[in-house]
């Protein structure tokens, strides 16, 4: 007797494993995690690029940083531990950062496989580039002792949050500007 293998059945069996995170290990003590989103606006208007952070009321769930990038309509998909998609259920401080740069461009960082050259090129456009970076949301909301921001994440609901971070500000971030370089070096270019 020949046997055939119900396909339908396997692809919902498939189906399902892949939507349970089946082989995604995750590490002992993992909370549950709730699908969740904050939108970040800045005097009213969506805040794009801007690095979302949330620290927990509850101490137990400080080991499971939870955060996001906003896109172009200012929304974070909140992440935990860097990967899992999703918050778990609790009170959260929720910190707001964002910066932006004048002056040359600064090179990115050349990856873990880079030619000697291109680290060569990364380091003399580094030490030659004069740029100052600017955080561009107001103090208060950037630390977890300061924010006034507080979020609510849910076991149930939609967990879809809308914060302002009010009037932008440009505040020079001196450890992150390079003001006393020499004439700038492109990278790939020799001098």
């Amino acid at each position: 007797m020949k046997r055939t293998a119900n396909l339908p059945a396997l692809l919902l069996g498939l189906l399902a494993m892949a939507a349970a995170g089946c082989g995604e290990q995750r590490p002992e003590g993992f909370p549950t995690l709730y699908p969740a989103t904050i939108t970040i606006t800045q005097d009213g208007a969506n805040l794009a690029g801007a690095t979302v952070s949330l620290f927990p009321e509850d101490s137990t769930l400080s080991r499971w940083p939870v955060g996001g990038m906003t896109d172009e309509n200012g929304m974070a998909r909140l992440i935990t531990y860097g990967k899992f998609e999703g918050a778990p259920a609790g009170k959260f401080k929720v910190m707001v950062n964002k910066t932006v740069s004048e002056g040359d461009p600064i090179p990115e960082v050349p990856g873990q496989y880079a030619s000697a050259e291109e680290r060569a090129a990364y380091d003399r456009a580094i030490k030659t580039g004069s740029y100052e970076v600017f955080q561009v949301v107001a103090g208060e909301y950037r630390t977890a002792d300061k924010t006034p921001l507080m979020v609510e994440i849910a076991p149930s609901g939609e967990n879809a949050i809308v914060l302002d971070v009010g009037a932008a500000v440009k505040e020079e971030d001196i450890q992150a500007s390079a003001t006393q370089g020499g004439e700038y070096v492109p990278m790939g270019e020799a001098k």
